[in-house]
């Protein structure tokens, strides 16, 4: 037996082997310290106009920033589609740095509250098609099922550890009396975010925009939201996403009032509570590295949504600093959780096709949910005080759980496409290096074939117009008539014929009875026109035609 730590140490390699992967690594690079860069804006633009305007000025400001936001993260589908998604993120990266600039400018001079507003929308603009653009080309990027999931989880864990740092920094620096220095600092940050995707590189040109193939046109939010109606499971995360943004905007403010009034922590609480979320996030990542398993990424979801929610109404019930620290780990540890689940169960369940109009709609239910809690924490406020508003806000997640997990609680299967046909096209050696987009793209492409013992498969000397691969059965490989070898499951056969326009080098024969599936000629040379494909089937013909005349 494997032991308790089996599913860690797995998950681990796939992690480590996720790592390994260039382009992988250069989004998470960027993804963290964007993160940081972020949050770290945020905690001083909250506290800066909360001491310049108060609590109903906070909660503004997060709905100023979110308003565009929503308008810019539904344009990321069709922007993604229209233009290379590396171009994009260094776009974005350096106008965030230009934003992040200017109000460390502004607060320097003392300058007016409302140019500080403005800096915050157009930063937070610029900020929202990052997560859509990063989670649509993740599958582009990714090899395997399991490897998405480690990317995610990777991904969870730099919001986590970016969460953590960027709070901290901003806080220690608003302690020493440098607000202005807090907002340098995220400069600086979104800076070297965009140094660490200037390098990001696809396997396939079409990857470069998520692997959907040609645009289709608009906004392609209808698109997104016809694909929600046909598959209930991404559906109804949606409903899961709108609630927890909905309370993590509630919280900026709440904390902000808490650390503040509540806690008596002062101004510097609220980036140490901050951090205390990113904190959790980074033990958060441990659970989620055991998400392996598609069919229990909906109950996961469920079960984490519910401890995102329960802690917020603790700090209400027990309003000590302590309590609140733990609290806030706690929801670091369920948004983790949560996050990987949630955009692997968007990203797996939707074809290439669907994955960036939906992450459109992702993105602006995200905003709609931002400027909802935005809005509403000044009306908790005003009507229960610090601690009632704690304890409505902390009630909401459970709720919305419970819902969810009993439309969809049961649902096992959220692949589009089955994992063992992505499992057996990985173990075709000329399949291997492909990402998941290219992998479905082939999949989609295939039919099943079934044939008796003695069926000829792939005749010598004719024209091909199919890749075979075995699953079940063996098929014997002859060369005017003498018997070459025996390949059985994960085999390709009738490369060289595709790849170089002639005919068929040799015959296959069905030794058993055997099952597979039949991948069209367009569909495959498709698949292999990358760079690292086209070199692993090149070498393998070689290698096939070389074993071929050795035998002759």
């Amino acid at each position: 037996m494997s032991g308790p730590g089996g599913p860690i140490r797995s998950a681990l390699g796939a992690l480590r082997e996720a790592l390994a992967n260039e382009g992988i690594r250069r989004l998470e690079i960027g993804w963290m310290v964007g993160i940081a860069a972020d949050t770290a804006l945020l905690v001083v633009l909250l506290v800066v106009v909360y001491e310049r305007e108060g609590a109903v000025a906070t909660g503004i400001l997060g709905a100023v920033r979110m308003v565009p936001a929503v308008l810019s993260g539904m344009l990321s589908g069709a922007v993604l589609e229209r233009f290379s998604g590396q171009r994009l993120l260094v776009g974005i990266g350096l106008t965030r740095t230009v934003s992040a600039a200017g109000a460390a400018l502004v607060i320097a001079v003392d300058g007016p509250t409302a140019a500080l507003f403005v800096l915050a929308a157009v930063a937070a603009a610029a900020g929202a098609p990052v997560r859509p653009i990063q989670a649509t080309l993740m599958p582009a990027l990714a090899r395997s099922p399991g490897e998405l999931v480690a990317s995610n989880m990777a991904w969870t864990t730099g919001e986590g550890l970016g969460a953590f740092a960027g709070p901290l920094v901003a806080g220690i620096l608003i302690n020493v009396g440098s607000d202005a220095g807090a907002a340098a600092a995220a400069a600086i940050g979104f800076a070297i975010s965009v140094g660490a995707v200037v390098g990001l590189r696809f396997e396939q040109i079409e990857d470069a925009t998520g692997g959907a193939g040609e645009a289709g046109g608009g906004l392609r939010l209808l698109d997104g939201l016809r694909a929600l109606a046909r598959r209930p499971v991404p559906r109804w995360v949606m409903v899961t996403v709108f609630g927890q943004v909905g309370t993590r905007f509630i919280l900026n403010t709440l904390l902000v009032v808490a650390a503040i009034e509540l806690l008596g922590m002062g101004d510097g609480g609220v980036g140490i509570l901050t951090a205390a979320i990113g904190i959790g996030g980074l033990v958060g990542g441990v659970f989620a590295m055991t998400l392996t398993e598609t069919s229990r990424l909906v109950r996961t979801a469920c079960a984490a949504l519910a401890w995102w929610g329960l802690p917020i109404a603790v700090i209400g019930l027990l309003p000590f600093p302590a309590v609140a620290l733990a609290a806030m780990v706690i929801i670091g540890v369920a948004n983790a959780v949560y996050d990987v689940a949630i955009f692997t169960i968007l990203q797996r369940g939707c074809s290439n096709e669907e994955r960036a109009p939906v992450f459109s709609v992702f993105e602006g239910i995200v905003g709609l949910g931002a400027v909802g809690g935005s809005l509403l924490a000044p009306v908790l406020l005003a009507a229960f005080g610090p601690e009632g508003a704690l304890g409505i806000a902390g009630a909401l997640l459970p709720i919305v759980a419970l819902i969810v997990y009993g439309r969809i609680g049961r649902v096992h299967q959220i692949a589009v496409v089955d994992e063992p046909i992505v499992r057996l096209l990985r173990q075709v050696p000329i399949f291997a290096a492909l990402p998941l987009t290219a992998v479905e793209r082939v999949a989609a492409g295939m039919r099943p074939i079934a044939a008796p013992a003695g069926t000829v498969l792939l005749r010598e000397g004719a024209m091909g117009d199919e890749f075979l691969v075995v699953d079940r059965g063996e098929v014997d490989v002859s060369v005017e008539g003498r018997h070459i070898h025996r390949l059985g499951h994960g085999a390709g056969i009738g490369e060289i014929s595709l790849v170089r326009s002639a005919p068929r080098t040799a015959t296959v024969t069905a030794a058993t009875p055997m099952t597979g599936y039949s991948v069209d000629c367009r569909t495959f040379l498709a698949a292999i026109s990358g760079p690292a494909a086209a070199a692993v089937t090149e070498h393998i013909a070689e290698a096939h035609l070389a074993r071929s005349s050795t035998i002759a």
